[in-house]
């Protein structure tokens, strides 16, 4: 086949967090939809990503740099990449690369903290390098920069395409099976009433499957959780709980996001364990749960993605995202659902704009 041209879709790091995996992989779907003559491929993301690596020091000294050497006519970037370090990450490869006319568009953008100091340092540089095309996955992030290129729209995460792209093997197990992920925070104990008295100041409550849930998380290891990222490993190490294996006839399955660093007595801590460092293993578990219990976001965006429900666990703002459909809105009080006519909306139009957008980019071109 003779392409048209050539789209890099910037990806990786999917071994510290297979998230980065779920949107990689629905942004290439995307891209492939919006330019359907060109040849669109994955490429290393900046090696300034690595877990612990101080971002505001840009990409090790030494590395090559290789991004800026890419010929292509369009980069692709993806996810929360908006920090008040995306400049430090990016400048060398956004001036290099414009310089040969290569076009830069940001699918699923999203701030990090979403903070003032971010939208500012964003706004200012994003006005240097202006992308093409800009593609939200929260509200708040199309607000701050809604005005950067000419062609902005209000979407969602790109790993809400996944089903598009990824139907898995069915999983015949001994018994039905919910999945209950908890990487950074740890894990609440589920106490399962008939009614919704609960003994023991629980935190969450909640009613699913004919019966009320109490999650309580303890308070130990909570408290080395919110202190960062390194310290949530002291907290799951002085965890001396033994959790149960399967709940109201359910088993339960327990996947780790981050298998690199890959801390052994962590990750199979817990029965049913599973971790791995290729995202297709998480889509077929989401995709056949009965319920997702996690505070990893992209645990619950493809969970509902495959229209099974989830319920989220964590004080990220990141987790906006799920603010873009009002049937989500709950998703830190109970499990919610994604209907599929609802999903398929946002997804069409989502393609109907990026399309258009992409097609009126090419004419000019």
């Amino acid at each position: 086949m003779e392409y048209k041209g050539k789209i890099a879709i910037v990806s990786g790091f999917w071994g510290q967090n297979i998230g980065n995996a779920f949107f990689n992989i629905g942004g290439k779907w995307i891209v492939e939809q919006m330019f359907p003559e060109y040849r669109v491929e994955f490429i290393q993301d900046q090696p300034g990503y690595r877990t612990f690596h101080n971002q505001s020091k840009g990409n090790p000294k030494n590395d090559v740099g290789l991004l800026k050497y890419l010929d292509c006519d369009y980069i692709v970037l993806q996810g929360p990449m908006l920090t008040v370090n995306f400049r430090a990450l990016w400048e060398e490869t956004f001036s290099e690369l414009t310089k040969k006319g290569t076009k830069i568009i940001l699918l699923g953008a999203a701030l990090f903290k979403h903070t003032e100091e971010e939208i500012k340092a964003n706004r200012k540089f994003l006005k240097e390098y202006p992308p093409v095309i800009l593609s939200t996955r929260d509200h708040y992030t199309y607000e701050a920069f809604k005005d950067v290129c000419d062609y902005v729209y209000n979407g969602i995460d790109s790993a809400f395409f996944v089903p598009k792209v990824y139907q898995p093997f069915n999983l015949h197990m001994e018994k039905p099976y919910i999945t209950i992920n908890f990487d950074r925070w740890p894990e609440p104990t589920i106490y399962i009433n008939e009614d919704n008295q609960f003994n023991n100041n629980i935190d969450k409550c909640f009613k699913f499957f004919d019966r009320y849930w109490g999650l309580k998380s303890p308070k130990l290891q909570t408290k080395f959780s919110n202190m960062g990222k390194w310290q949530a490993y002291i907290g799951a190490a002085l965890d001396f709980r033994r959790l149960p294996n399967e709940i109201l006839g359910f088993k339960i399955i327990r996947p780790e996001h981050r298998f690199n660093p890959h801390i052994t007595w962590k990750i199979y801590k817990q029965q049913n364990a599973i971790a791995s460092d290729e995202p297709f293993t998480y889509f077929t578990i989401y995709s056949q749960t009965n319920l997702t219990l996690s505070d990893r976001v992209h645990a619950c965006v493809i969970t509902l993605a495959y229209g099974k429900p989830a319920m989220l666990f964590t004080p990220s703002p990141r987790a906006r995202l799920f603010e873009r459909f009002e049937c989500l809105s709950d998703i830190k009080n109970k499990p919610v659902f994604l209907p599929k006519e609802v999903l398929e909306k946002e997804v069409n139009n989502q393609l109907k704009f990026l399309k258009m957008a992409a097609k009126d980019l090419d004419t000019v071109r």
